[in-house]
Order: structure tokens, then C-alpha cells, then sequence
């Protein structure tokens, strides 16, 4: 090899430059560098997308009282997002995601004929992350370690289990796994008593409020948690955890 011919520099796997590329949205802001509101809930198009088709089932449902308004006003929204998406040759997966939702819950309600039947799908959601967070954490796979570990792992499969070894690592991602099923809980505590009580305006203002902002809250101090160790690498020795509040 003569000496202009020179291997070319080794620099970060494909699978690590995607997840360092990649938007922090979701949990993946979880390992982000500084956490920023409205790129972790995919910026403003993606909160409204999120939020209006809800937002328009309350308003309409208010107003007329009737099921069917409501439904359509609610579902059309979220079909005209999707539409949109797919026009531009967007990501249709946030909008795609809510549509799914949204007719779930209008089948549901056409099912029935109860206007709060609309909720009915999001709050068996809402149970299945509680207790799938709930059974992480008493696992000792706390599900925010996984995440962390996934996407700060560079999206390795073996990052998934990798920071088990790291204790420090592992009880941050406890406690951040216990605001997850805070949060879960405290949904369900309020929205069933209102959905058993068929108060359909204050369940769809309730779940608008408790849903993207309450969400995203719970994310910035999961983020908080979790910035010390995110991204401290997993073959390193783990340093003593100054924070834990048992040893303040």
C-alpha cells in the first residue's frame, strides 16, 4: 500500500451516527444533550396533531351535545392530518398513531352509543404502560433504563442490558420509571371517576390537559434524573452516586 492510500478513518458505528442524527422526540430526549419542550413532543406540528382532534371532539360534543358531530368533527381532523403527512412525504407516524387512536375510540362509542366511550381505548392504554411500567420496576428492569440504554447505546441491542451492571445507572432509571407510573396512575385516578360518572367535557378537557403537557413535564424530570449517567459509558467502572438523597 503506498503511502497516499491510507485506511480511512474509523468514526461512530452507522447505528450510533442514526440515533445522534435522529430528532430528540419522545423518549428519546431522554438522552439528548439539553431537553427542549417542544422538539421532545415533535415540535408544534406534532402537539397539534396530538392535541386538536381531541380538543375538537370537547368543543363540538359541548356545543351540540351529540355524539356523531363530535366524532366526525374529531376523527376528520386527525384523517386530514394524516392526509397532510402524506401529500408532503412526511413522517405519518405521530399522525398515523393518533388517527388509530381516534377511530378506536369513535368505534368503541358507535359500539355503544355513550359519548364517553370515545376515552374508553386510551384508558385500557393508559392501565396496560401503568402495569407494564409498574411490573418493570419490580422486575429490575425499570422500563426508562431500557430506553435510556437503547438510544444512548447508539440503538446496539446489546445497550439493552448493558446498564444493569451500572448501579448508579439503575436506580436513576428506577426513579424515573416510578414518575411513569405516577403519572399513569394519577391519569387513571382522575379519568375513571369521570368516565364511570359519563361527565364526557370534563373527561376529554381532563385527558387534553393530563396527556402532552402532563407528559412532558414527567419527561424534562425523567431527563433531569437520568442527565448524570445518560451518557457516562457502560464499560467504565461506575462512580459513587453523590446524589442519592440517602446519602445527603
Amino acid at each position: 500500500m503506498s503511502g497516499d492510500e491510507r485506511e480511512p478513518a474509523a468514526g461512530p458505528a452507522p447505528a450510533a451516527q442514526a440515533a445522534q442524527a435522529a430528532p430528540s422526540t419522545g423518549l428519546r430526549a431522554l438522552v439528548a444533550d439539553e431537553f427542549n419542550f417542544s422538539q421532545a413532543m415533535g415540535g408544534p406540528r406534532g402537539m397539534a396533531e396530538s392535541v386538536l382532534p381531541g380538543l375538537a371532539f370537547v368543543v363540538v360534543y359541548v356545543i351540540t351535545t351529540e355524539l356523531w358531530p363530535a366524532l366526525i368533527a374529531s376523527a376528520g381532523l386527525a384523517l386530514l392530518f394524516a392526509i397532510v403527512r402524506l401529500i408532503q412525504r412526511g413522517s405519518v407516524m405521530g399522525a398515523i398513531s393518533g388517527l388509530g387512536g381516534i377511530g378506536l375510540g369513535a368505534l368503541w362509542a358507535w359500539r355503544t352509543g355513550k359519548p364517553e366511550d370515545v376515552y374508553a381505548w386510551g384508558l385500557w392504554v393508559n392501565g396496560a404502560y401503568l402495569a407494564g411500567c409498574l411490573l418493570s420496576v419490580l422486575l429490575r428492569w425499570p422500563a426508562v433504563g431500557i430506553v435510556v440504554g437503547f438510544f444512548g447505546g447508539g440503538l446496539e441491542p446489546k445497550a439493552l442490558s448493558d446498564w444493569r451492571a451500572d448501579k448508579a445507572f439503575a436506580r436513576r432509571a428506577a426513579w424515573a420509571t416510578w414518575l411513569l407510573v405516577a403519572l399513569f396512575g394519577a391519569r387513571l385516578a382522575v379519568q375513571l371517576p369521570l368516565y364511570y360518572t359519563e361527565h364526557v367535557a370534563l373527561l376529554g378537557s381532563f385527558k387534553l390537559i393530563m396527556g402532552v403537557p402532563l407528559f412532558a413535564a414527567v419527561l424534562w424530570l425523567d431527563w433531569l434524573i437520568m442527565r448524570p449517567v445518560a451518557k457516562r459509558p457502560r464499560s467504565a467502572e461506575p462512580a459513587a452516586d453523590q446524589s442519592h438523597p440517602e446519602s445527603q
